[in-house]
């Protein structure tokens, strides 16, 4: 009974300011995203506001979903007498970094710790804000909407439709997601600790090539230093102390690592709070990351956990040196079985990448640029073809092109050579083909076909980082 009188009293709120006539289709639906690794939010949400005592909480990106040991950080700061309740507070890149400021803001209270931890994104350092994913969070626990500031409760607002239309969508078409791997609900344990195993890096390169790490390149928005400033005044107002430490970031992935310096000297001056550590110190080798560039394996979250430890201790005045037994070791790279050949071997030039045991397409062969059909064969003698070297597809010719599920990205402006390429088709099912901003630049007539059942992957993204594909799906045809 009063489970369904809160869900009408938070109805009658939420009328405040979604038309009425919305709000009950909403209302009517069943949950859609209940299993989905959205509905973590509200399970870190609640943590915060139902533990007594003085709290540590670790708001970011992912990178602290994926990057935190929560019940060994906690043993950590115990075995020095510095008893806190670990609170892992980010999740979701899609979501931006405003609401995870303000839903952790008002469960603050004096003695609690705060430790910001965003990925070195100029993404991340704005005021973006993602309505329509926060929708999907929002889900499992409404409350969350109304400790929002005015203007996110407008855009929340203003994205209601979008949201909607999505449900409607997935209810209409039996796709309601229920997912097994890590992006799921069941990956995260009663601590909000994300228990799922990751063995270690799956990226074929050892990093994910389309989005390397530029520090020198990241801009923080005057909006996002102001909105991050305000927070740390308020909070510091409720007795709460907030520190600066950095997300864990792939070294292979990095251009340009003398350009940190500017990136730690940006981070110094925008913010109005202590820096605790040298963003050099959580740039890590790649053997220590599972999907991308900022996500961890669980031994790699475990050897991050032991190093933010060490940098709040510091910073709380204990010098202690700590047990480093329980440490893992950096472990072997989880490598995929090779697909079949079943391509146009002779077609195409390739690099062998020795270091990673795996082939790059170099360019088109002599005979290549004469066939108008082309299929990429998924492995040459038993090595995997996992991408491209970066060099641009060059055919007058070419109109079709078959990418087979080893590929894991496709590079800026790959088809811009090819003029008459209209056909480009995908053969990945268990997560979409990776893009960047400019793959399709100089390709406006390309159409991409994907499988059916994949076609949710792309429409909806997958993982936790804004989806590549949402300014593409005009381009997106399913077989």
């Amino acid at each position: 009974m009063k489970k369904y009188a809160f869900r009408w009293i938070i109805a009658l709120l939420l009328a405040a300011i979604i038309p009425l006539s919305l709000l009950a289709v909403g209302l009517s639906l069943p949950t859609c995203f209940a299993d989905t690794y959205y509905a973590e939010l509200p399970a870190m949400y609640r943590r915060l506001r139902q533990t007594q005592g003085r709290k540590l909480v670790i708001v970011g990106g992912s990178n602290v979903a994926f990057g935190l040991d929560v019940t060994y950080l906690e043993q950590l700061l115990a075995e020095q007498g510095f008893g806190y309740t670990v609170c892992s507070f980010g999740l979701y890149a899609a979501v931006g970094m405003p609401p995870m400021l303000d839903l952790s803001l008002e469960t603050l209270s004096e003695g609690d710790v705060v430790i910001l931890a965003m990925e070195p994104t100029s993404e991340t350092m704005s005021a973006y804000f993602g309505a329509t994913a926060f929708w999907k969070c929002a889900e499992e626990d409404p409350r969350m909407l109304f400790s929002l500031q005015a203007d996110r409760k407008s855009a929340m607002a203003g994205s209601y439709l979008q949201y909607l239309q999505d449900r409607i969508k997935l209810v209409r078409s039996d796709e309601i997601p229920h997912p097994t791997d890590v992006y799921s609900k069941a990956s995260f344990d009663e601590n909000c600790s994300m228990v799922y195993d990751r063995p270690g890096n799956i990226l074929a390169l050892g990093y994910d090539t389309s989005t390397p790490v530029d520090f020198g390149s990241v801009e923080i928005s005057g909006e996002f230093a102001a909105l991050v400033n305000d927070y740390c005044q308020s909070a510091r107002a409720k007795g709460a102390s907030v520190y600066l430490s950095f997300s864990p970031v792939n070294r292979s992935a990095v251009s340009d690592m003398e350009s940190i310096g500017v990136f730690f000297e940006q981070c110094r001056t925008a913010f109005d709070c202590t820096v605790i550590s040298a963003p050099n110190r959580y740039v890590m080798d790649s053997g220590w990351f599972y999907d991308n560039n900022f996500h961890l394996n669980t031994a790699g979250a475990r050897l991050r956990s032991f190093l933010l430890a060490e940098d709040i201790l510091s910073q709380l005045g204990c010098y202690a040196p700590l047990n480093t037994g329980e440490l893992p070791a950096m472990p072997e790279p989880v490598r995929a079985t090779a697909e079949t050949e079943n391509g146009d071997t002779d077609s195409f030039t390739f690099a062998l990448d020795e270091e990673n045991g795996v082939y790059l397409v170099s360019g088109l062969s002599e005979a290549g640029r004469q066939e108008k059909v082309l299929t990429i064969p998924g492995s040459i003698d038993g090595v995997p073809v996992v991408g491209f070297s970066g060099a641009m597809l060059e055919s007058e010719v070419l109109e079709e092109l078959t990418v087979p599920a080893s590929v894991e990205n496709l590079p800026d402006r790959l088809f811009a050579r090819c003029p008459n390429l209209t056909r480009l088709v995908l053969k990945h099912t268990d997560r979409p083909c990776g893009i960047s901003g400019d793959t399709f630049a100089g390709a406006a007539d390309l159409r991409v076909f994907v499988p059916q059942e994949a076609y949710s992957l792309y429409r909806d993204g997958y993982g936790c980082a804004v989806n590549p594909w949402t300014a593409c799906l005009d381009r997106i045809y399913t077989y």
